[in-house]
């Protein structure tokens, strides 16, 4: 599993414990390719940001239920830049660091 770009990325739900994380659903595009590679069928994103330091991006499957985790290894370091950077932005806790 190698996700090399996505697009259009849309915040569906969020989760805020204050002072401890940031919790987000994320819609977007994947490349068909990566939704054929891997089976796919409702791929979502779910990203943790946590205040101490660190996050998870994870790729969880609705029609399949299975959970994929996403690394900067697994991950072009621009998507996973991308990712991020656009969690940052539409979480409650974190949105300070963007500006």
């Amino acid at each position: 599993m190698y996700l090399n770009a996505i697009d259009n990325l849309q915040l569906y739900s969020q989760l805020s414990l204050t002072r401890v994380e940031d919790r987000m659903l994320i819609k977007a595009d994947f490349p068909q390719k990566f939704i054929e590679e891997n089976n796919l069928v409702d791929p979502f994103l779910y990203v943790t940001i946590y205040a101490r330091g660190g996050e998870r991006v994870r790729v969880i499957d609705e029609g399949t239920t299975k959970i994929y985790h996403l690394t900067e290894a697994t991950t072009s370091p621009l998507t996973y830049h991308q990712i991020l950077t656009f969690a940052i932005e539409h979480s409650k806790q974190f949105q300070h660091l963007t500006s």
